[in-house]
């Protein structure tokens, strides 16, 4: 393996076509420069200048090396350059999951909030259910992923930095039948079809005692949802074609409930909330750009989260 400095005196001597002169230019004394340069050619096998006493010249392998030498120290100085940048949080790249109703929610101001005080940088989203993110993540395919963190609260291979709790609200079309009622109960939202992202094991005890009670009524299994979709946009869509019901947070819908198209139920039970949060990898560490992504997620999710 040859010495980047050997590499920069042969270039200074190329320059300088002068011992004295090349080595003042590199901060190295005349004698220390001669036995860099003999250095390398004793590497390389062959004299690598003419001398006499009225000039220094490169050979022809001198020429080739000098060549190679330049190249060299251009892709050092480069990737110099890009550890400097990287580290500097100007370029570089990150990867990461988000649940289906975190995607709806303030992460995607976070994100673009991110983009626009690093617009050098590079954000790869994946949205797709908490199990799916786990693979995903313990494959080292994405640095972290934000969804809800109940299913993987005791898992030691990662870790979890929770966010604020916030409120899911239940919906439907604006004119359903259930718009006539002041109040709702959890039975009640089951008289019409269920569609939600697939939803976890909290979520499904919340409706555990309504469903029994629903069967037993019925005489039949009763499917907890009737339609999984993992696209919000997409479960909007339904609700508002139909008579289906969904829950979300309230943000996922604002925009669709201010126009008249959307209806917030009033439903007379406890409140289901997001337990949702940041999970990474214990013994992986996040890359400088990955953890000025998590930093301005929590800070915008917690003035959301004050301002609401």
């Amino acid at each position: 393996m040859f010495d980047l400095r050997d590499l920069q005196n042969l270039l200074s001597l190329e320059e300088h076509r002068h011992f004295g002169r090349a080595a003042a230019a590199v901060g190295l004394s005349q004698p220390a420069l001669t036995k860099s340069i003999q250095r390398l050619e004793k590497q390389l096998g062959g004299s690598l200048f003419d001398r006499s006493r009225s000039r220094i010249a490169p050979t022809a392998l001198g020429n080739d090396v000098i060549t190679r030498a330049k190249s060299i120290l251009s892709e050092v100085a480069e990737l110099r350059r890009s550890v400097d940048l990287f580290l500097g949080l100007h370029v570089g790249s990150v990867t990461i999951g988000v649940g289906p109703a975190m995607s709806e929610s303030y992460l995607a101001r976070a994100i673009a909030t991110f983009a626009e005080n690093h617009p050098h940088t590079q954000v790869n989203v994946r949205v797709d259910h908490w199990q799916q993110l786990s693979e995903w993540l313990l494959g080292n395919e994405i640095d972290f992923f934000v969804a809800d963190i109940s299913e993987r609260a005791d898992d030691k291979r990662v870790e979890c930095i929770p966010l604020p709790k916030q409120e899911l609200v239940w919906f439907c079309r604006v004119g359903h039948p259930l718009m006539d009622r002041s109040m709702l109960s959890q039975k009640d939202l089951l008289e019409y079809p269920l569609a939600t992202p697939r939803m976890p094991i909290w979520a499904v005890r919340w409706f555990a005692a309504a469903k029994k009670e629903y069967e037993e009524l019925e005489g039949t299994q009763r499917p907890m949802p009737n339609i999984q979709c993992e696209s919000y946009s997409m479960l909007k869509r339904m609700v508002m074609s139909g008579n289906l019901v969904s829950a979300a947070l309230s943000d996922t819908i604002r925009e669709e409930v201010a126009e008249g198209r959307l209806f917030i139920l009033p439903v007379d039970a406890p409140t289901l909330t997001t337990q949702a949060g940041i999970v990474r990898l214990r013994e992986r560490s996040l890359s400088p750009i990955a953890k000025e992504l998590v930093r301005i997620i929590q800070v915008i999710t917690d003035a959301s989260h004050v301002t609401d």
